[in-house]
């Protein structure tokens, strides 16, 4: 399993319960969580994006995310920068 980095893009494999974020959803991802007595899978806390509005906060295991190529800023992923 590929780690994203900070900032990095991943969407989600799975609907994630009481938030409006289902599968299919594209986020960033703003820190590491490490494993818990309770969460025993290491994870992310991302911010989803929907239609350039943020849509939720949330905090999924590793294993519900791909990372994708792109980087929160990176110019190959900011389709409104000019040149």
């Amino acid at each position: 399993m590929t780690a994203a980095s900070l900032f990095q893009w991943v969407e989600l494999k799975h609907n994630v319960p009481n938030s409006p974020v289902k599968a299919g959803d594209r986020g960033v991802v703003l820190d590491h969580l490490r494993p818990t007595k309770t969460q025993q899978e290491p994870g992310y806390i991302l911010e989803i994006f929907k239609d350039s509005e943020t849509l939720d906060v949330v905090s999924v295991p590793i294993s519900w995310v791909n990372p994708l190529p792109e980087t929160w800023g990176s110019i190959e992923h900011d389709t409104k920068q000019t040149v």
